[in-house]
């Protein structure tokens, strides 16, 4: 009789003892990746250089008495300038220079003047004079150009790039973005509880 009240007593004390179930465990949602996306690279860019890019041609355009030059940086580029007349060489609003980044090869009889985001040159002799060539190369915060100037009466009152690199890295970088906004907007589909589903119909 002893023992059978003994069992009893000790399943008690056994279950009194156990430790309490931990907490559940609670898995957080990873935070969102936030997504920048890039503003659109053709903006602002004149028809015909979007034209050029998009079809991946690289010509050379005018706009207006701008002549426009598709830039690559293992390229050199000839100006035709005129005595009496200076040339305007326009660098991209990205980029800027200075009087030490800028060395012209004949500066005796070529002049030029320096500043943040252009360069005027103007040959000094006369159009007789068949020697009146030389380079000039202007070296800015991000590019290098390397100029030929040549003497020529239809001269080039303005020079200018456009950058179709430049361009279609920003576009590719800005699809990425745009690929991964979608992505990140739309959830992924749980495919075990789609599997569970379509097994209970």
């Amino acid at each position: 009789m002893k023992y059978s009240l003994l069992i009893p007593a000790l399943f008690l004390v056994g279950c009194a003892s156990q430790p309490p179930a931990p907490p559940p465990i609670v898995v957080a949602a990873p935070a969102k990746k936030e997504i920048t996306i890039p503003p659109d690279p053709f903006d602002g860019l004149s028809p015909d250089v979007r034209a050029a890019i998009e079809s991946k041609q690289t010509p050379t355009l005018h706009d207006g008495i701008a002549v426009l030059f598709p830039y690559s940086a293992n390229s050199d580029w000839t100006i035709y300038c005129q005595p009496l007349r200076a040339t305007e060489i326009r660098l991209n609003a990205d980029e800027s220079t200075d009087k030490d980044n800028v060395v012209i090869g004949d500066s005796v009889r070529w002049t030029m003047k320096i500043g943040t985001q252009a360069v005027m040159v103007e040959p000094l002799g006369t159009s007789a004079d068949a020697n009146m060539t030389t380079n000039l190369i202007i070296h800015t915060d991000k590019r290098s150009y390397h100029l030929m100037l040549r003497l020529r009466s239809k001269f080039m009152p303005a020079v200018q790039w456009y950058y179709p690199e430049t361009v279609r890295r920003l576009q590719a970088a800005r699809q990425l973005a745009q690929r991964e906004a979608a992505q990140a907007s739309d959830p992924p589909r749980d495919n075990n509880n789609t599997n569970t589903q379509e097994a209970s119909q």
